[in-house]
């Protein structure tokens, strides 16, 4: 593709987020907990949009694929503040993670750890490992969003609409010192989202 199309493309698909992300009301509790250390971000791909234009110029670092289409994906989110590692976490893996690391030693990073083809909910053990050899801790983010669509995907990808309520709550950091502690903070991280979950779901029962 013409570097003056992905010019185009990185420009006009920012614009038009930060556009939504005017409109949007975002609800955030306990992202004090996480702002001033270095950490993982992580949160289910289907929140990937919200979250992105809820944490916009935090600058974080986020993995985007290495192909020309993942171009079309880091452009903009270069606009919004983030800084995309290229990379393949299913194609080159174990390069991929030794870029996440080597980029922790300076900035936070953002992790979909049941991304990028899912099943839907499942942790991928890298966020461990990451977290481990990073030396840095991992912060859960559980989002919900009052008006949104959903897309038809194996993740139901979620799109809030324009004056929508995004409400996102982070958990106090996870340390992983050991290999032998993954299971133990995998446990305590689903805790805490499907506590969170239960919680918005409940929300939205009463209204």
């Amino acid at each position: 593709m013409h570097k003056a199309i992905f010019y185009l493309e990185r420009k006009i698909a920012a614009k038009l987020l930060l556009l939504l992300r005017r409109s949007i009301h975002f609800d955030v509790v306990n992202q004090e907990a996480s702002d001033n250390i270095r950490c993982i971000y992580m949160f289910w791909h289907r929140n990937l949009l919200p979250l992105t234009m809820q944490r916009a110029f935090s600058h974080a670092g986020v993995l985007v694929s290495s192909s020309a289409d993942g171009e079309l994906i880091a452009g903009p989110l270069k606009e919004l503040g983030y800084i995309p590692i290229r990379g393949s976490s299913t194609r080159e893996g174990t390069k991929a993670m030794l870029e996440m690391i080597r980029a922790a030693r300076n900035i936070s990073l953002a992790i979909t750890p049941d991304g990028p083809k899912g099943p839907i909910g499942t942790m991928h053990p890298g966020i461990f490992q990451i977290a481990l050899l990073a030396k840095i801790p991992i912060v859960a983010i559980a989002c919900d969003t009052d008006r949104e669509w959903v897309f038809n995907s194996w993740d139901r990808f979620r799109f809030p609409k324009p004056f929508a309520k995004v409400s996102a709550v982070y958990s106090d950091p996870f340390y992983v010192d050991s290999k032998a502690a993954f299971p133990a903070v995998e446990t305590a991280l689903r805790s805490f989202m499907t506590n969170q979950e239960t919680k918005f779901r409940v929300k939205h029962e009463k209204n």
